[in-house]
């Protein structure tokens, strides 16, 4: 009990008084409070934050990864891939932590990786535009055009109306086309 007061009042030196008024009546409300401080690039907030959700919830899928998150943002690359790791173990059917480990072999160049887990993700939730994204620009970067044509084409299929996606379609088919000039 000592060690849950402890981490109330450091979570008071970091929140609002709104902030900590909702999580006081509704402790999810600190995981949306985490997610706010990564959007603002407030990474060190974030961290603390998640860290200190894990030690007076437990574990769930969206505090780790919200965990993990705010530590590749903050260059510990190590052991963020670790967290998410242990996430992919706990809960390997969950789309957006196989899409943040993704990410995180992307950024470590372990491309064959970050592909399997792009995709992977998208096996469980085709709806994450981003992820999409991701795949498709990842395919780019290496040169595999026709991977990123097809990847894109899958995007379009569930978003006809995504202007990025038509936008990338477009990309591709001149450049496919300038390759076999």
């Amino acid at each position: 009990m000592n060690d849950k007061k402890k981490y109330l009042s450091k979570l008071t030196r970091i929140l609002t008084r709104e902030e900590m008024g909702r999580f006081l009546v509704d402790t999810d409300s600190l995981i949306d409070t985490g997610y706010k401080y990564l959007e603002s690039e407030e990474f060190k907030k974030a961290f603390i934050i998640f860290s200190m959700i894990i030690r007076i919830n437990g574990i769930d899928p969206d505090s780790l990864n919200g965990l993990g998150v705010a530590l590749c943002e903050l260059g510990r690359l190590k052991t963020s891939k670790t967290v998410l790791e242990k996430t992919v173990e706990l809960y390997p059917d969950d789309a957006i932590t196989l899409a943040n480990i993704a990410g995180v072999y992307w950024d470590e160049g372990e491309i064959e990786k970050a592909i399997y887990y792009y995709s992977r993700s998208l096996d469980y939730d085709q709806s994450i535009t981003e992820t999409h994204l991701n795949l498709i620009n990842l395919y780019y970067e290496q040169g595999c055009l026709f991977n990123a044509y097809i990847a894109c084409l899958n995007l379009l299929n569930i978003f006809p109306d995504n202007i990025q996606a038509k936008e990338t379609r477009d990309d591709l088919i001149i450049d496919l086309g300038i390759c076999i000039y």
